[in-house]
């Protein structure tokens, strides 16, 4: 099984495609981290502001990080029933 989905290109082809997908969830959990940061000792209106929007652009990026997920999954599925 390993050796058709490696077959797509070249070996490295999914462990790359993979870092990067880590890397995006990695984002998404840095920028949430930020998010709370915003209220952790501030609970102003502004405070508040600040961070409804730091925390959309952070659930906007793990949503685009589980988009690119389902995709992957679906690619290997793909090589590997072909």
């Amino acid at each position: 099984m390993s050796e058709r989905i490696l077959s797509f290109t070249d070996e490295r082809y999914w462990d790359d495609k993979i870092a990067t997908n880590a890397e995006q969830f990695h984002e998404a959990d840095r920028l949430d981290m930020e998010a709370y940061k915003l209220i952790q000792d501030d609970r102003s209106p502004e405070a508040w502001a600040r961070f409804t929007e730091a925390k959309a652009k952070a659930d906007a990026k793990r949503a685009a990080a589980f988009q690119d997920w389902v995709r992957l999954k679906r690619m290997m599925t793909n090589e590997v029933s072909d």
